[in-house]
């Protein structure tokens, strides 16, 4: 597919809109299927979107300790084999390599990241709107939920101190845990050009 035919996906969009692009297990038993995605911001350098869902399950870092976004085990897997499971070179060509800033360590150059606790701030209007579901894929990778299956999602920000990340309760409240907590979904995101 060209790679116009792939940006008419969301190049009229309006923030708030959905569209999919790439592809992911999803399923309970790994059915691959298209990822939706929500937009959150557009201007002049593109398109902020968010999955929709929990897309996976993982730590934020392999290791219980001190760590930043820049050092994590999250961000490596998200811009290495996340990037090149859910996305063909087409698509791939249309995510831009974003430069993002930190509340803790450097500055990083991805092309898919977690939104920060400024960035949730900003463009989710309340607890409500950041309330998100774990596909079942993520549920069997670990997932945890409420009673009505909405899931905790990492935030790339540091949380409380230095060997705990930023993430988003079930309700949508801001919480923290432990960078090595595996019961938390992962909502990647994107700058698409």
């Amino acid at each position: 597919m060209s790679k116009e035919t792939l940006r008419n996906a969301y190049k009229d969009k309006q923030v708030g809109d959905r569209f999919e692009f790439g592809n992911y297990p999803q399923g309970a038993n790994d059915e691959v299927m298209p990822i939706t995605w929500r937009i959150l911001h557009h201007d002049s350098d593109g398109y902020l979107v968010v999955a929709e869902q929990g897309l996976d399950c993982r730590p934020y870092n392999e290791q219980r300790c001190s760590i930043t976004w820049a050092e994590c085990t999250l961000r490596h897997w998200l811009n290495n084999e996340f990037f090149n499971k859910a996305f063909s070179p087409e698509e791939q060509s249309l995510i831009k390599t974003a430069n993002i800033s930190n509340n803790a360590g450097p500055s990083t150059d991805d092309h898919i990241f977690l939104l920060s606790f400024d960035e949730v701030e900003s463009f989710f209007a309340d607890d409500k709107d950041r309330e998100a579901k774990p596909t079942a894929y993520a549920i069997k990778n670990n997932a945890c939920t409420d009673t009505v299956g909405n899931a905790w999602w990492w935030l790339r920000s540091r949380g409380g101190i230095s060997s705990y990340a930023a993430d988003v309760y079930c309700f949508g409240k801001y919480y923290s845990c432990y960078v090595s907590e595996y019961v938390v979904s992962v909502r990647p995101a994107f700058l698409a050009i």
